[in-house]
Formats: structure tokens, sequence, C-alpha cells
């Protein structure tokens, strides 16, 4: 037989009094201890939009298309540039620096247009194009008073990266097809041809790979990249015009060199990466010493850098939280500068003047545009003005 267990309610009823009124004292005093905010990483997100940018920054373009921005002219005054249009390939614009205004596009290639290069004399363009009949790049020449295109390279081959020798008369660009009759699949190497047309020269018959020509800022020598068969690492070299090599400015430091830029003084500035798994740095050349100097900040990764004219300042994209952004190196304080930091993609910068960028981005939500940002216009100078 089950015993009875008897309850006194009177009594049970007190201690549940007593539980609840303790229970409520313990949330009074402790609730203060605890944040009940958003979570810290959504603050500091937070934190990062509220961060205002220290230069006033414009929209020049609606609707562009922005495919990425080019090379400035020789006399700095118009910009080249590839937009695409919706459902359509890019193809080539150009656009005055001073008013912004932008030309009807130069081409209409249904495969759009890959590389883009000034002549020295600034009346003509060099163009890699995707061949609507094989779907290799073949190189192209188009002179901008009359819009006539004329095309240098016809074969099964990838021809692009064309660039001017600084007489105009011929234009080197990287090939795949190779002179040499047993290189592996995939070498690649500089070819030349004459802007009067005729057939494509050799220029490197080197065993391994040799890409990106250019030519060096005293015009007198041809800087290409050149790879390690091997080890697969990348070189800045010096070639005579002869197609003779000459110096190795780099040696074996750079497992990938992206692309270099000329400087008034005579350095180079290279896009690279010391080793395949590390991030993009940018990096100072002295041709004539080989010395090489990182930009500050190791731990910030650096794509895409561009020179003022005057050499004192590097801008280039690096990725950040809210996307890639656009930086600035002044080389006279040592110190980087972040210069936006709206949430978007920003890519192509471009300096146009000592004080003045253009940048592509879609940090408007609006597609790709056109931006300038300019250096000598703090925000807060123009909330002073308000």
């Amino acid at each position: 037989m089950t015993p009875e267990i008897s309850i006194n309610t009177g009594l049970l009823a007190g201690a549940c009094r007593v539980v609840r009124a303790s229970l409520l004292l313990w949330l009074a005093v402790s609730l203060p201890l605890f944040s009940f905010g958003k979570p810290q990483t959504e603050t500091k997100k937070e934190e990062k939009k509220k961060k205002t940018e220290p230069f006033k920054i414009r929209q020049v373009t609606q609707g562009m298309g922005l495919y990425a921005l080019g090379q400035i002219s020789p006399d700095r005054n118009s910009v080249l540039l590839l937009a695409q249009r919706p459902n359509e390939a890019p193809n080539l614009y150009v656009m005055k620096i001073a008013d912004h205004s932008i030309r009807p596009p130069l081409t209409s290639f249904k495969l759009g247009v890959i590389d883009a290069q000034w002549s020295p004399d600034g009346t003509s363009v060099a163009l890699a194009v995707s061949s609507e009949s094989t779907s290799f790049p073949e190189i192209y020449t188009l002179a901008l008073a009359t819009g006539k295109l004329r095309q240098m390279t016809s074969n099964t081959f990838s021809d692009k990266e064309p660039v001017y020798t600084p007489d105009s008369k011929r234009i080197l660009f990287t090939s795949d097809e190779s002179p040499l009759p047993d290189a592996a699949f995939g070498t690649l190497h500089v070819a030349s041809v004459a802007v009067t047309g005729g057939k494509p020269e050799v220029f490197t018959e080197d065993d391994c790979s040799s890409i990106r020509p250019g030519i060096s800022s005293d015009g007198k020598t041809v800087l290409l990249i050149k790879v390690d068969e091997r080890t697969g690492r990348q070189s800045l070299f010096q070639y005579g015009f002869d197609g003779k090599e000459k110096r190795d400015l780099t040696e074996r430091k750079f497992a990938r060199i992206h692309d270099y830029i000329n400087m008034s003084n005579g350095s180079i500035v290279l896009w690279a990466q010391e080793e395949p798994e590390q991030q993009d740095g940018v990096y100072f050349l002295d041709p004539n010493t080989r010395e090489v100097r990182a930009l500050p900040d190791p731990d910030l990764a650096k794509r895409n850098p561009t020179v003022s004219p005057d050499g004192k300042l590097v801008a280039f994209i690096s990725p950040t939280d809210l996307g890639t952004q656009l930086f600035v190196f002044d080389s006279s304080s040592g110190e980087i500068k972040q210069l936006t930091t709206k949430p978007g993609n920003t890519h192509s910068p471009v300096f146009v003047s000592n004080s003045e960028l253009l940048f592509g981005s879609n940090r408007e939500k609006s597609g790709n545009e056109i931006f300038v940002v300019d250096l000598t216009q703090p925000v807060a100078d123009e909330k002073k003005k308000k």
C-alpha cells in the first residue's frame, strides 16, 4: 500500500514567493552586467561603414558599364577605357580628362577588345582583339583621326599585350607561336610586326617563356618578363631592340610579376609576389643597382598600382571587409592612406595628374562607373564651405 503524502499548500506558496523575489533581485543586479546589443563583429562592421573618406570623390559617368580604365595618352589629355553595353563584349572608348566627355565607342568587336596601348605620338592605338573566326586574340591598329582599323596578325595563335616601339614603326606583342620546333606546348614568346604590315618576326628565341613586352623609361631598351620553365619563377629583363638579352633586373626574387610601371626618375614599380602562396605586393626597383624595396605595411595586400606623374605617389587596390578599396602611398611621408571606404569593389586606378585619380567602382550600386578623387580637396574643407 502506497503511503499518503501530505503537502502543506500554504507553506509551498510562501516558499515560491521567496524564490520569485530572490530571482527578481538577482536579475535586477545582473542585467547591467550583460550587453544585449549587436554582436561585436557587427558593431565593428558598422564602425567601418561610418568611416569617412578623406578626400572629395565624384562620380563622372552614368550607365557606362565600365570594364577597365587604361593608359593615359602621351599628351596626358585623354585616357583609354574598355566598357561594355548590356549583353555585349568590352569595346574601346576614349575619355577627355579635362571635362570627362566620352566619344562614342571606337570599336564594335563582337568578342571584345582585350588590350589597348597608345602609340608614342598619340595618333593611333594598338589593340588585342578576340577574333570571331578563330576565337584567338589578334593584333590590330586603330587610327584615331580616321577610325580606320588594320589587322596586323591573322593566325591560329594567341597574340596579345601589344606595345609600340619608340619610333612607332613596329609593335611588340606576346604570342604562343613559338619559333622553336621542339618547344613545349604553351611556351610564349615576344614577336614584332611592322605597322605598315607584313609577316610578324621573332623577337625572343629563348627556351623559356617571355611575356609582357614594354619599353624602358629612357626608350633605349625593351623590358619583358621571363618565366623559368623549371621553377615557374618570373624575372624582369632588359633586352636590346635586336632581341638580345642584356640584363636580368630582378633575378630570382619573385614568383610572379603581374605588371611593371616606369617612373619619371628611371625607377620601376613592380606589382609582384615573392612566393606563390603570398599575397600581392608593390615594390620599387632601381634598374641600375637592382635594389628592390617594398612598400610599407606588408600585411596589406597591394594590387593594380598606378604612379603619379612626378613619381611621389603610388595608388593601389587592396581587399577589405567592405570590398576592394583604393589606397595611396606618399613617398614624401612614407605613409599609406586609405582613400575609399564605401562598400563596393574599386578597380583599375589611373593618375591623371599629381593630385587627381580616376578609378572604376560599383560603390553606388548602379553598375561599374568612373569616379575621380581630388587629393587637394579634403572632405573637412568641403564641410567648412557648407
